[in-house]
């Protein structure tokens, strides 16, 4: 699928998350805890009750999660849901489309993982349910020597955060071209349409609108992904946007 068909008005993305219901081996019952470098992300709660955990260099926090309740969190803030009645939805409303969920993230997958490109990307790997939990319980290891630190003494808590960021940066770093193209593609393309849309009123040319489009989504019946914290349901469109640079007239 191309990441434009993600892509839907200001740019955004949408998914349907369904938090993953087995537990881990630490008793709990979540998704894998991860961080994103470029996008920010909105949990909007569908049904059920949960809470996600939080931790960055201002230290850990837990937010408890109801229907209709939104948490969001820049990049950096490592998160992880916790669905303890096994009921947990979500809807996600990503930045750049669906690019948090399509490189841009990172799981906190312990330092002698981190440190080693090869092994991180062998267990990032997930093709299927039991590859995905694997890789959620892998995450969830090193995500609590990160709270566990930060807990005990936030120097050392921040430090240990800090040196896990240098690893991440390393595994982001070929993927950023990549990632320039989706924002120039995406939500860039869709701030200019707005703007071309300005220049087009103020000077007495209203043809764009006659180019006007809708769609309805109903992504339920469209196969399944394992995600980072749970299986997912994409909003995507049938066609793609333009590519970058195409004039909205």
């Amino acid at each position: 699928m191309d990441i434009r068909q993600l892509i839907l008005p200001s740019g955004i993305g949408l998914s349907h998350l369904r938090v993953y219901d087995e537990p881990g081996p630490d008793g709990l019952i979540t998704g894998g805890a991860h961080f994103h470098g470029v996008c920010s992300e909105i949990y909007y709660v569908l049904s059920g009750t949960g809470y996600v955990e939080l931790l960055s260099l201002n230290g850990y926090q837990k937010v408890e999660l109801q229907p209709n309740k939104v948490v969001f969190f820049r990049p950096g803030v490592i998160h992880r849901l916790v669905n303890p009645n096994k009921n947990l939805e979500i809807l996600l409303i990503m930045q750049n489309g669906g690019l948090p969920e399509r490189g841009d993230f990172i799981l906190t997958f312990p330092p002698e993982i981190m440190a080693d490109t090869t092994a991180y990307m062998a267990a990032a790997r997930a093709a299927n349910l039991s590859e995905a939990l694997a890789r959620r319980n892998i995450a969830n290891s090193g995500f609590n020597l990160l709270r566990e630190a930060m807990l005990a003494d936030p120097n050392s808590g921040r430090h240990k955060l800090r040196k896990f960021y240098d690893y991440a940066r390393g595994l982001l770093l070929p993927k950023v071209d990549g990632f320039e193209w989706v924002l120039k593609s995406g939500s860039l393309y869709e701030a200019k349409s707005s703007h071309d849309a300005i220049d087009f009123i103020r000077n007495n040319h209203m043809e764009y609108l006659e180019k006007a489009t809708w769609e309805g989504i109903y992504p339920m019946n469209e196969p399944l992904r394992q995600g980072t914290s749970g299986t997912m349901h994409p909003y995507a469109v049938q066609e793609c946007l333009p590519v970058e640079g195409q004039r909205v007239a």
